[in-house]
């Protein structure tokens, strides 16, 4: 899927390349990232985190662009306690996306997958295999989600964009081998970016 969406945004770069519609921006943002965690036997845990980001938007037509975010959020920065274990993970993301332009309106909707590398990973307690002691959880994979979200390019200036946004990341596969942990996420935000050939 991810391959099929890449191959769809190199085609159209290369064709409002040639017709010389295509702009740059881009920029850093930040936000909240609130982690949803669903487990086996109805276990479920959240948590509010920070989240920081940069934004690459590839605008092709005054309808169609094309985002790719850079993420980095944790999803237990601190240990979150939940009977008798806690956990803390964290990862730095990449995620190409689809941008939908309303037509006539600043608003935008977007869409595409993601893929998160673990920067961190530990537990303490006997939930996932691990023992008393804070440890690596075992088995954890790459995170493979897919993205849907809005928001709202503010043109301050020809060479300055403030955009809002919020969105859902639904994870695809299991936090670690065989656990039926999954990790999903509400993210809003703002990015600032800058025009790059403006």
């Amino acid at each position: 899927m991810m391959r099929t969406i890449i191959i769809i945004i190199l085609s159209t770069v290369v064709l409002a390349e040639a017709k010389g519609q295509i702009q740059f921006s881009a920029g850093p943002g930040a936000g909240v990232n609130y982690a949803i965690h669903t487990a086996p036997n109805d276990v479920r845990f959240s948590r509010l985190d920070v989240l920081a980001t940069a934004q690459l938007d590839m605008q092709f037509s005054r309808y169609l662009g094309a985002l790719v975010w850079i993420d980095f959020y944790s999803d237990m920065s601190a240990k979150l306690k939940n009977n008798d274990y806690s956990y803390a993970l964290a990862y730095l993301s990449l995620a190409p996306a689809v941008k939908f332009c309303i037509p006539g309106s600043p608003f935008y909707v977007y869409c595409g997958p993601g893929v998160g590398f673990r920067t961190r990973g530990r537990a303490k307690g006997v939930l996932y295999g691990v023992s008393d002691h804070a440890e690596a959880i075992p088995g954890m994979k790459v995170r493979v989600d897919v993205r849907i979200g809005a928001g709202y390019d503010i043109f301050l200036s020809r060479r300055l964009t403030l955009s809002p946004f919020a969105g859902f990341n639904a994870g695809l596969n299991d936090v670690a081998d065989g656990s039926g942990w999954r990790a999903h996420a509400l993210q809003a935000g703002i990015v600032l970016r800058c025009n790059i050939f403006k």
